[in-house]
């Protein structure tokens, strides 16, 4: 585990133990779905022969734990994914097999997070940041006609990004967020990708 997997599961630990203990003061609870466009980066977008990975889409599932009076939190969420081949690399596979082929890449994962909100703007907007760990299970499967081969290998993963919330009701608030993720080497390939996400989070 690298140093920063270390210090971001220290944190992750460290953050668990302060909401179990610290009850008395009372949990938030947030509730969430995101969509993502997830931009593939280094050679997942493209190695040295061109081969590689577009721009796909994820979806997210969250859920959200804060102490009332502290802008430290955990997050929980749940990913899946996909990102299709490039043209290089369909044409490469097209004739290694001798028909039209076509590849994916699909990601399935869950990540838990420590969170930090910074103080709100008078108008509603807060920043936030967060990092953490997970496991995801990378896929890739080459599709032919109507025969699909695949293979598939479960990966730790971490991720660090910032983003945005802004309040548009009473428990519910928009948010906009960046973050990067690196589940680790697939098939030669560094799965390491930049989710742009869009979502609704609904609680207190």
């Amino acid at each position: 585990m690298s140093s920063a997997a270390r210090a971001a599961f220290v944190s992750v630990l460290a953050s668990l133990v302060a909401l179990a203990t610290a009850g008395a003061q009372g949990t938030r609870v947030q509730f969430g779905l995101g969509a993502s466009l997830t931009v593939p980066t280094g050679n997942y977008h493209s190695d040295e022969n061109g081969d590689g990975f577009n721009v796909g889409w994820q979806g997210t599932a969250l859920v959200a734990f804060k102490l009332s009076r502290s802008p430290v939190g955990v997050r929980v969420d749940g990913v899946y994914g996909e990102n299709g081949a490039n043209d290089q690399l369909n044409s490469e596979l097209s004739a290694a097999v001798g028909a039209p082929t076509t590849g994916k890449t699909k990601l399935l994962g869950g990540n838990v997070d420590v969170t930090y909100d910074f103080r709100p703007s008078s108008g509603g907007l807060q920043g936030y940041v967060l990092t953490g760990i997970g496991f995801c299970k990378v896929k890739f499967s080459a599709k032919s006609g109507n025969v699909t081969a695949d293979t598939s290998r479960t990966k730790f993963a971490w991720n660090v990004g910032g983003g945005i919330a802004y309040r548009v009701g009473g428990i519910t608030s928009l948010f906009f967020e960046l973050r990067y993720f690196e589940p680790g080497e697939f098939l030669s390939y560094k799965t390491t990708r930049f989710p742009i996400t869009g979502g609704i989070r609904l609680g207190l």
